[in-house]
């Protein structure tokens, strides 16, 4: 057997012996039990008792601890501890200001910090210092990520376990680096939350999510009270954005699968929150009977095409007659119920618990915007659609997506939609609105720097603008996800080939930049080639001309689009 199979061989049977001493109590543990609790976990992995378990166990622990002594052979790579000599040793691995970052270090040896403060923590951190600042220093930004890194030891309550992790996977130290190098955005959630690069332990971490269904079931999984659950949901949420950030920091994933990812953590989100804040409610309030809430998805929520920075837009309606009362022990009128039911679902999504903040929800799109209530029913929304919504909004509905309600209840609203986007609808000059509408938008949110896939000229508004009109006025491709529509369009002959590639580069971008490069500016080269990377090209050049390029047929499109109804 070779070294590799070897490894895999060992690796397989450790974790099923780890699961079984975890089945035994229902908790962490990474040791194995003595005496009877040793023979029950033999008998458990289906061997007679404890001697013969830990006689399978030997021959793969002395190879694996032949192949890791074969790693690192004696101390030669350990830091100095002389100051002088710490200092050389960071300017030649890279760091640009090596005394700043030597001070650090001596901190950190002090133990400064309470997660520092045993000798057993300092002796790990020792053990794991070379191979961390060497990962440190081969990052773009060797000095923000050291600072980054002490931010998050200084939150730590204990850190020889992530030393330690550190320390049998270099690899997740310069991933780690990476993260610290190229993506505020992560470092950022790792120096509030250090716990969430526990989270990349697990090898799976680096996969695509998994379905809507699959992700709920996982948020529902921990027991507790109403608080718990939402303390539960935000840790789920907070692992996977963070998991599909580093999978494109990583480069193992499709910026458009981790865009979907996200969108699908989103909805688990919001139909398990919905489900515990209906139940919370009811058992004060009970029931409308022959009504439900539903939550209608729009913008990039509805179309299931996320960013990290994604707020969720969102329309909160219900079914049923609006004059009906509740049957609680404190009855409330539809109306009133389910506006205050829908502002405890908006809380739930947005405000910060002990386990973090979640999502900034908007409700603006709402049937007459802030003026109106939060919640209408769906006669009345259905009403409001086809007599008095202006074109703005007919453009967002043609992203608009059920959530959450049940299947019957998500099949009249979807079919309220599908009416009013196939003509059911006031008559409006469509184009000139959108003209309009974007003429004052490029007035008051101009692009955020030459990088900004979503406001530049040629960039994602305008090609939704120019989709948005299509799907209005020739009824046609009509659907939430835009490049599902798009491609309908160019089947249709409604929309030039080359748009279709050119949502896709730009969904990319928008994506990947709002992890590395949020402000919309260029980059570090070492970020640069990151990006690149994400966007399948050769190199930096690449991805200039590449916007250039795809700006150009963007803004010809949405000029064909708007020409065309200029002169129809």
């Amino acid at each position: 057997m070779g070294e590799a199979e070897a490894m895999t061989a060992a690796y397989t049977l450790f974790r099923t012996i780890e699961h079984r001493v975890q089945m035994v109590d229902d908790r962490q543990a990474h040791h194995l039990p003595t005496g009877a609790a040793l023979d029950g976990l033999a008998r458990l992995h289906g061997v007679t008792d404890g001697a013969t378990l830990l006689e399978l166990l030997r021959p793969y622990v002395d190879s694996t601890a032949r192949t890791y002594d074969s790693l690192d052979p004696d101390d030669e790579g350990a830091l100095s501890q002389d100051g002088e000599h710490l200092e050389e040793q960071l300017r030649t691995a890279g760091f640009a200001d090596p005394p700043a970052a030597a001070r650090r270090i001596e901190q950190w040896r002090a133990g400064t910090y309470p997660a520092l403060r045993s000798p057993a923590a300092r002796e790990a951190l020792e053990a794991v210092l070379p191979g961390l600042i060497e990962a440190l220093a081969r990052a773009p930004d060797p000095q923000g990520a050291i600072v980054r890194l002490d931010v998050m030891l200084a939150k730590l309550s204990s850190a020889i376990n992530f030393f330690r992790l550190l320390e049998a996977r270099p690899v997740l130290a310069r991933l780690l680096g990476a993260i610290l190098s190229h993506t505020p955005t992560l470092a950022e959630a790792l120096g509030r939350r250090p716990e969430l690069f526990d989270g990349l332990i697990d090898a799976s971490a680096l996969d695509p999510v998994g379905s809507v269904a699959a992700i709920a079931d996982e948020m529902r999984g921990e027991g507790g009270d109403y608080q718990a659950r939402l303390d539960h949901v935000r840790r789920v949420v907070g692992e996977k954005r963070f998991a599909l950030g580093t999978q494109i920091v990583a480069g193992v994933s499709d910026p458009l699968e981790v865009s979907a990812g996200y969108a699908r953590v989103a909805e688990a989100a919001i139909v398990v929150l919905a489900e515990a804040t209906v139940a919370e409610f009811m058992l004060k309030h009970g029931t409308v009977p022959g009504s439900e809430l539903v939550i209608l998805a729009l913008g990039r929520m509805g179309g299931g095409a996320l960013t990290h920075a994604s707020d969720l837009d969102l329309i909160y309606l219900f079914t049923g007659e609006y004059m009906a009362e509740s049957d609680g022990e404190k009855p409330l009128g539809a109306v009133l119920y389910y506006n205050r039911l829908a502002q405890r679902v908006s809380g739930a999504l947005s405000a910060p618990t002990a386990s973090g903040p979640l999502y900034d929800i908007d409700t603006r799109l709402r049937p007459s915007g802030t003026q109106g209530p939060l919640v209408v029913s769906l006669d009345g929304f259905a009403r409001y659609q086809r007599e008095d919504a202006w074109t703005w909004e007919h453009m967002a509905l043609t992203r608009a997506r059920p959530v959450f309600g049940s299947a019957e209840a998500r099949a009249a609203t979807q079919a309220v939609i599908d009416a009013v986007l196939c003509g059911d609808r006031p008559t409006r000059d469509v184009v000139a609105d959108a003209i309009g509408m974007r003429a004052e938008m490029a007035a008051h949110k101009p692009p955020a720097g030459p990088l900004d896939a979503k406001l530049s000229p040629g960039g994602l508004v305008d090609l939704e603008f120019a989709v948005h009109v299509v799907q209005l006025t020739r009824h046609a491709g009509l659907g939430p996800h835009l490049g599902v529509a798009i491609r309908e369009l160019v089947s249709a002959g409604l929309a030039p080939p080359a748009i279709a590639a050119a949502q896709e580069f730009l969904t990319r971008l928008l994506v990947t930049l709002r992890l590395v490069a949020p402000d919309a500016q260029p980059p570090a080269q070492a970020t640069r080639n990151l990006i690149a990377r994400a966007l399948d090209v050769a190199d930096w050049e690449a991805v200039v001309a590449s916007f250039a390029t795809t700006r150009q047929e963007v803004s010809d499109f949405w000029a064909a689009v708007a020409g065309a109804g200029k002169q129809g």
